[in-house]
C-alpha cells in the first residue's frame, strides 16, 4: 500500500480537484450564495516589505517589513437561473451588518484515488465585487459566466467544514481623555506625572529604582482619567502619529570663535503630536453592538470643535480654560495637552442626510505644568530642596528641571559655591533654592527685576517686580 506523498515529491504532481462548497456566515437561507461554482482564486498573500537603500552597499540587501495583506478572492462559476439574487442579498447584508466569515471547503483525491477535503476559513470577509452574465440571443452553443470577490483579513485551515471565524482580532480603541475646563489644577498635576516618559525629559539618565516608582504613578494615574472621564473613541486608529519637539538656543556672536559663537541652550517648546483621523458610525456601532442605521459622526466631530472653545460661564468669572487632553492608545500616553486645531470633512451621509463618515486632522501641544510652589507669606524661611546632576548635565539643565526655565543656573551656581558650571561632577546633589527668592530673569538670563524678600507679600512683590 502506497503511503501520502511527501511535499515537493517528484512522482505527485497534479491533484484532480471535483468542486468545492461555500458557506457565508451572515446568510441564513441560501449561505452558498446558490452554489454550482466551478473556480476559484485564492489571491496573493504579501508581507509588504520594502527595500532600504544605504550607502556603500552593493551586495547587501536591508528590507523594512511592513503590514501583512492578503489579495482577494475571486469565484466564477456558469449562470443558472434564480441564483445570482443571494449575491445582491450578501451586498445589502454586508452594508448593513459588517464583516462575516466565509469557508470554502475543496474536494480533491489524493494519489489512491480517496476524496479528500480541504477548508479554508477567511476572517472579516466583504464582497467587493460583482461580474455579471452577458446575454447574446440565438447563440445556443455559448453559456455565460459570473464572478464574485471578496475581501478578507486572514484565513485559517481546519480538517473539516466549520462555520468559519467567528471571533474578531482584538483592536485597542485610540482615545482621546477629555479632561473638563476648570480644572486646571488637575491637569497641572497630571502633566507632571504624565510625560512623553515616565520622569519626563531626564528619564534616560535615572535609575531604574526611580522609573519603576514613577512609571507605577504614572500608570495608576491614567488608568484613573481613563476610567472616570469622558472620551472620543477612534475605533479606527491612525495609520500614523507624527511627534514634534523643539528646543531653544542663543547663539553669541564673537571674533574670537573657530566656527561660531558660545551657545547657550534657552530650554525646550511643548511637545506637538498631530495625526489623521477616521471617524465611522457604521465600525464604532458595531464594535458596541447596536443598530447602525441611525448613526451619525457629528456629535463626535461637534465634540472634538467644542474642544477649542472656553465654557462662557467660567470665562466670565475669569478662570476658564479649554479642555485638557490625552490621548490613551495601549502603551502610548501623551503629555496633557490642549488642543491647537481641528479640521474635519464629511465624505459619506445616509439616505436622511445624516453624515456617517468623516474624515480629518488634529493637532494637539503639550500642556506646560503649574509653576513651583512659592514661599507662603508667613513669614517663615523658604523650603530648601535638592536635585541630582546626571551624566552629561550642565547646570542650565538642572535649572530647567528644577524652574522650567535654565536661566537660573547662575543662581544654582551661586547658592552652591560653584566657580566652573561646565564642571560639575555626576551624581552631585545640588541645593535649590526656592523660586520666591530668586530674582526673575528673561530669556538672556539677566535679572529683570529685584529678588523678593521672603516676608513680602505676593501682591507687594508684583508692584516691586514692576
Amino acid at each position: 500500500m502506497s503511503s501520502m506523498p511527501e511535499p515537493f515529491d517528484p512522482d505527485y504532481t497534479a491533484t484532480n480537484f471535483v468542486g468545492f462548497a461555500l458557506s457565508v456566515d451572515i446568510m441564513g437561507d441560501d449561505r452558498t450564495l446558490g452554489a454550482n461554482w466551478q473556480s476559484i482564486s485564492m489571491g496573493s498573500v504579501s508581507l509588504g516589505a520594502q527595500d532600504l537603500q544605504p550607502g556603500g552597499y552593493t551586495r547587501t540587501r536591508f528590507q523594512m517589513i511592513g503590514d501583512l495583506t492578503y489579495g482577494n478572492v475571486t469565484l466564477t462559476r456558469p449562470w443558472t437561473p434564480n441564483q445570482s439574487g443571494w449575491i445582491a442579498a450578501w451586498f445589502a447584508a454586508a452594508a448593513t451588518l459588517g464583516a462575516s466569515a466565509v469557508s470554502i471547503a475543496i474536494n480533491y483525491l489524493d494519489v489512491n484515488g480517496i476524496l479528500q477535503q480541504a477548508v479554508y476559513n477567511f476572517r472579516d470577509a466583504y464582497p467587493v465585487s460583482w461580474t455579471q452574465p452577458e446575454f447574446t440571443a440565438g447563440s445556443g452553443a455559448e453559456f455565460s459566466t459570473e464572478s464574485l470577490t471578496f475581501s478578507h483579513s486572514g484565513f485559517a485551515t481546519s480538517d473539516n467544514l466549520v462555520p468559519g471565524i467567528d471571533e474578531a482580532e482584538s483592536v485597542e480603541p485610540f482615545r482621546l481623555v477629555v479632561l473638563p475646563g476648570g480644572i486646571s489644577a488637575m491637569a497641572s498635576a497630571l502633566s507632571t506625572l504624565t510625560s512623553w516618559t515616565a520622569t519626563g525629559d531626564m528619564a534616560a539618565y535615572s535609575p531604574t529604582s526611580v522609573l519603576a516608582a514613577a512609571d507605577a504613578v504614572r500608570n495608576q494615574s491614567v488608568g484613573l482619567v481613563a476610567g472616570a472621564l469622558p472620551a472620543i473613541t477612534f475605533w479606527v486608529p491612525p495609520s500614523s502619529i507624527q511627534v514634534s519637539k523643539t528646543a531653544g538656543w542663543n547663539v553669541s556672536p564673537s571674533p574670537d570663535a573657530l566656527g561660531s559663537g558660545p551657545v547657550s541652550w534657552l530650554g525646550t517648546n511643548p511637545m506637538t503630536i498631530e495625526f489623521d483621523y477616521v471617524l465611522d458610525s457604521t465600525l464604532a456601532d458595531a464594535q458596541q453592538g447596536g443598530n447602525s442605521e441611525a448613526a451619525t459622526v457629528l456629535p463626535d466631530v461637534e465634540r472634538l470643535l467644542a474642544l477649542l472653545e472656553v465654557d462662557p460661564l467660567m470665562a466670565m468669572l475669569g478662570t476658564g480654560t479649554a479642555p485638557m487632553v490625552m490621548i490613551l492608545w495601549g502603551d502610548f500616553t501623551s503629555p496633557v495637552s490642549y488642543v491647537e486645531s481641528v479640521s474635519a470633512e464629511f465624505t459619506q451621509f445616509d439616505s436622511f442626510g445624516h453624515p456617517v463618515r468623516a474624515t480629518g486632522h488634529l493637532v494637539i501641544t503639550q500642556f506646560p505644568p503649574a509653576s513651583l510652589p512659592t514661599n507662603p507669606t508667613s513669614g517663615g524661611d523658604l523650603p530648601r530642596r535638592s536635585q541630582e546632576v546626571y551624566y552629561g548635565d550642565q547646570l542650565a539643565h538642572v535649572a530647567f528641571r528644577s524652574y522650567k526655565n535654565p536661566a537660573y543656573w547662575r543662581d544654582l551656581a551661586t547658592a552652591n559655591g560653584i566657580t566652573d558650571p561646565l564642571r560639575v561632577k555626576a551624581g552631585r546633589r545640588l541645593l535649590v533654592p526656592d523660586r520666591a527668592a530668586l530674582p526673575r530673569r528673561g530669556e538672556s538670563g539677566r535679572p529683570v527685576g529685584p529678588a523678593p524678600t521672603p516676608n513680602t507679600p505676593r501682591s507687594k512683590r508684583r508692584k516691586a517686580d514692576s
